[in-house]
Formats: C-alpha cells, sequence, structure tokens
C-alpha cells in the first residue's frame, strides 16, 4: 500500500493538477497517508525525501505541520515534528552532509554524516529559510526568519535571523 502511495506522490508531485478546487484535500490525503501523519498539510510542489538510505531515516507528525509550496525536506538523518509546525515557502531543510575533514579530494567520495532533526511544538520556520544538518533542535516556539540560514540549535520562544542566523529577539508569549 505505501508502494501505491509513493507512486501517486511522484506522479502528482510537480502537477498543478492538485490546485485544482476540491483537488488540495486529495494531495494531503495522499501525504498524510504515506508519512502516516494525520495532520499533516503540505502545498504545491514540495519534496520530502530521503536523499540517502539511512537506518535512522524516518519523518514524523506528532501534530498539525502546514509545508508551503516549493519546501525541500530531506529527512535521511531523521525528522521528527511536534504540533503546530509552520513551515513556510521555499524552506530547505538537511539531515545529511558529506565529511569535509580527514576525507578524499572527490567530495563524493567521503562518507555521509547524518543528523536527526526535532521540531517542537509552536515552531515556525519562515519563508526561504535554511535548516543546515548541524541543527539537531528547533525549540518549542521559536521563529527562524525568513531568508535565515540556521547552523545551530535554538533556545525556545527565540527569534532568530541572518546568515548564519544569530538570535536577535526573545518572544513574549502571555499564555
Amino acid at each position: 500500500m505505501k508502494l501505491i502511495f509513493k507512486g501517486l506522490l511522484l506522479f502528482f508531485k510537480n502537477t498543478s493538477l492538485l490546485n485544482l478546487k476540491g483537488l488540495r484535500q486529495f494531495r494531503w490525503w495522499i501525504f498524510r497517508s504515506y508519512f502516516n501523519s494525520p495532520l499533516l498539510f503540505v502545498d504545491e510542489n514540495v519534496t520530502i525525501s530521503i536523499a540517502h538510505k539511512s537506518n535512522q531515516a524516518k519523518f514524523k507528525c506528532i501534530g498539525e505541520v502546514n509545508i508551503g509550496s516549493g519546501s525541500y525536506i530531506d529527512y535521511s538523518g531523521g525528522i521528527i515534528m511536534g504540533k503546530n509546525i509552520a513551515i513556510s515557502q521555499g524552506v530547505k531543510i538537511f539531515t545529511h552532509n558529506h565529511s569535509v575533514h580527514d576525507g578524499q579530494k572527490n567530495w563524493k567520495l567521503n562518507s555521509i554524516q547524518f543528523s536527526q532533526l526535532i521540531i517542537e511544538d509552536y515552531a515556525w520556520i519562515g519563508a526561504g529559510s535554511i535548516i543546515l544538518p548541524s541543527v539537531n533542535l528547533i525549540a518549542e516556539g521559536s521563529i527562524v526568519a525568513a531568508g535565515a540560514v540556521l547552523t545551530k540549535n535554538t533556545e525556545p520562544y527565540s527569534i532568530y535571523a541572518g546568515n548564519p542566523a544569530q538570535k536577535i529577539s526573545q518572544r513574549r508569549i502571555d499564555e
């Protein structure tokens, strides 16, 4: 059955057919079924894939996750997302890298290093942001600003911006 959903994902991946009224629900159903995530909302032209096969590769959404159009998510190292996660348009998330030290001149011959990413509840990743494999945690309530290149873990309820992204503010939450 999973193979059927994978085939549907590949077939409909870059088509605008699923943007027609009433068919967006079908796209959500395909992604939800394939990833076993009942509250996953995926916009058009989104790629969620394993760039390199690994035993750590898993994609798990615990609660509602919204992924904007044109986003790319590599879950080779594994991704676990909490609830009420917003991933805006054009976000790139990577969970693997090729070793750059003590390796070969040809990067293709170097070993692949995988890293798991946990995105906690109420996190928001702004449009065009890049999350590099050196990041293992986007903490609860964190915001990664549009266009930021995140290279390190975040602190809860903090805002990160820039390249490389730095903490620029602490969120004030009344709850």
